[in-house]
């Protein structure tokens, strides 16, 4: 009986422990290529990120050697997918150099809002940009990302106090199981 209620009592504390969500969205890939060098400008920038993103808070800006901005202001979801966003560029206003990808987007999964960059080029030199290189893909670490959204804080708090004090719970548990065996192997011995 007193395995029935320990496994109860673990279950429930399992169960109720809440779920943080350590990551947020961030570029995986793009094409072009992160830090590509192009031979003429692309059309349109398509952006793949690591999680699903909430569409009416997604920004994708492309911004051209001079300051201007060459994109089209029209990220939208690329064929329906929640991960990847594509934008329209207006190759009329694209030389070459240096171009600036900015995103900013929203995570459906916790709500927080995270930014970056990277560079592409046309005809030019591209500086280096931080990539971590896996067996056949490439993934970006942006070079800016920040939460936006100044809440999480306090959340993300309360959340780590419950999963320690869940983790205690369960070491105590597990220390008062192992006395009590102790205590009944030392009454049957007797």
């Amino acid at each position: 009986m007193k395995k029935i209620i320990l496994l109860c009592l673990t279950l429930v504390i399992f169960s109720s422990a809440p779920r943080v969500a350590s990551a947020h969205a961030v570029v995986y890939m793009c094409a072009p290529r992160i830090g590509a060098n192009l031979a003429k400008p692309p059309s349109e920038i398509v952006c793949i990120f690591d999680g699903a993103l909430t569409a009416s808070q997604v920004t994708l800006t492309v911004v051209g050697p001079n300051g201007e901005r060459v994109d089209q202001n029209d990220a939208q979801p690329f064929q329906g997918d929640a991960y990847s966003y594509v934008v329209s560029l207006d190759t009329r206003k694209m030389g070459d150099g240096l171009y600036q990808v900015n995103w900013l987007v929203q995570d459906k999964s916790d709500n927080t809002t995270t930014s970056g960059s990277f560079p592409f080029g046309v005809n030019t030199i591209v500086p280096p940009t931080p990539t971590v290189f896996l067996p056949g893909q490439v993934m970006i670490t942006p070079s800016a990302v920040s939460p936006v959204n100044p809440g999480n804080g306090a959340s993300e708090l309360v959340s780590r106090f419950f999963i320690g004090a869940g983790v205690v719970i369960l070491a105590a548990m597990g220390f008062l199981y192992w006395r009590m065996r102790q205590s009944n192997e030392d009454a049957a011995r007797d």
